[in-house]
């Protein structure tokens, strides 16, 4: 249950970040920020009217503003709140912020005004953790999924699957209202019909997960060969930039070299690694490691071949079945036939190779809205699924109402975890940690 408005503490923090900039914003939530903005400006403007200030405090101007004042429960919290757009000298909003303090606010905890409007009912948990997602999107993809997980597509997939849930639990407990009486208001054929529904809608969220996580979270791509099969220079090439070394030297590279871009409208990190061959030298077998443990963990895997060698018994792509072969410098010499082939130095090929990951990418791993991405939402989703699954059991086995119900209620439970509608501190806890502050 959200805490009463009067008995909140007043909070503050800079809503933009750090920096020298244009404008920066300041928030002030809880019971004192309207009286704050009244002393320092001296206007009690009405409510979600941008107010002009001249903030002034023990004798010297702050600065001049714009304040907008915004009254419970209608704003971001939920409690009143107001927003200083100041001009943006990290000073000011130092001092600023020193003197909300001094007339009793707090500085507020990392994601403290979000866990506020989650507490008071204006977001539920899925939409706040979009929220801080959102804010880190690097891509469109990115921020389209983490909009319309804000804008509430995860959570009513969830709370369509609690609900049919809550429609049979209702009538089983129905049942053990009036069993006496003999009423019978769901037939164990109709509950186990809404059961199996349920678990092949739970299946089809979890089945999101993948591809949630992967548009969140970004790609790795490692690009693997020989020595000398041109792997540095494609990375430098994909990237734009000499980020590796080149040269004809066979072992120059030896630890992982990483970029990131965008690909079919996902961060995509490649790592350029040490060529694939047995060598006496430590620090070469190191490397070599490395990139053999890189592949392993890698969401693509481009392996590369010299053209001018063709593929060899020391190749190790039969090790990667996933990968795709490459040949490269078709300048000196033809691919296979039906083969991708590349020439960096001819400038042939790379679109081609672009077109084919941007394809790649947006079949295997761009989410669609509503997805599940992180790891508690599928922890809960796959908690509801247990639970159902226990309960189908329960009903195949012909048990008692109260031993369906034990399970269908476990099943609840799990989706209003994944909300919020069901809260636990340690939730929230490791949720709005990871928040910037003012946010």
């Amino acid at each position: 249950m959200a805490t009463g408005q009067s008995e909140l503490d007043t909070i503050v923090a800079p809503a933009t970040p750090l920096g020298r900039g244009a404008l920066a914003i300041v928030r002030i939530d809880g019971p004192r920020s309207a009286p704050i903005l009244e002393t320092l400006g001296g206007i009690a403007p009405d409510a979600r009217i941008a107010t002009f200030a001249r903030l002034m405090h023990n004798g010297f101007v702050l600065d001049e503003c714009i304040a907008v004042r915004y009254a419970s429960p209608h704003s971001f919290t939920g409690n009143d709140l107001v927003e200083l757009t100041l001009h943006g000298s990290p000073l000011l909003v130092e001092r600023v912020i020193a003197a909300v303090v001094e007339l009793g606010a707090r500085l507020a905890e990392p994601g403290e005004f979000t866990e506020r409007a989650v507490l008071n009912g204006k977001l539920d948990l899925v939409q706040a953790e979009s929220i801080a997602d959102l804010i880190h999107s690097r891509t469109a993809l990115q921020a389209k999924l983490s909009l319309g997980n804000l804008q509430g597509e995860l959570s009513r997939r969830a709370m369509a699957i609690r609900e049919s849930l809550l429609h049979v639990i209702s009538r089983l407990e129905a049942a053990l209202d009036f069993s006496e009486e003999g009423y019978e208001f769901i037939t164990p054929a109709d509950a186990r019909l809404q059961v199996e529904g349920a678990i092949a809608d739970t299946d089809a969220l979890v089945q999101t997960y993948r591809r949630g996580k992967a548009t969140i979270s970004g790609l790795t791509a490692v690009i693997l060969g020989r020595p000398n099969a041109g792997k540095s220079t494609l990375l430098n090439r994909l990237v734009g930039s000499d980020r590796a070394i080149v040269t004809p030297i066979p072992g120059t590279t030896r630890d992982i070299v990483r970029e990131t871009i965008e690909i079919g409208g996902l961060p995509v990190t490649i790592a350029d690694t040490a060529g694939l061959r047995s060598s006496g030298d430590i620090v070469e077998e190191i490397g070599v490691a490395r990139a053999r443990e890189a592949a392993g963990n890698a969401d693509i895997i481009l392996y590369l071949v010299d053209a001018t060698v063709g593929l060899t018994d020391d190749d190790e792509h039969a090790a990667f079945p996933d990968a795709i072969i490459i040949y490269t410098k078709t300048d000196l010499a033809p691919a296979p036939s039906g083969e991708l082939g590349i020439s960096v130095a001819a400038e042939r090929g790379i679109d081609e190779l672009l077109s084919r990951l941007d394809a790649l990418v947006r079949d295997e791993f761009a989410a669609p809205e509503g997805s599940l991405v992180n790891e508690r939402q599928r922890q809960a989703v796959l908690g509801c699924r247990e639970a159902l699954t226990t309960a189908l059991g329960a009903l195949d086995a012909g048990f008692e109402e109260q031993i369906v119900l034990v399970d269908l209620h476990r099943a609840s439970t799990a989706l209003g975890l994944l909300t919020g509608a069901i809260t636990r501190d340690e939730v929230f806890s490791e949720i709005f940690s990871k928040f910037c502050i003012g946010k």
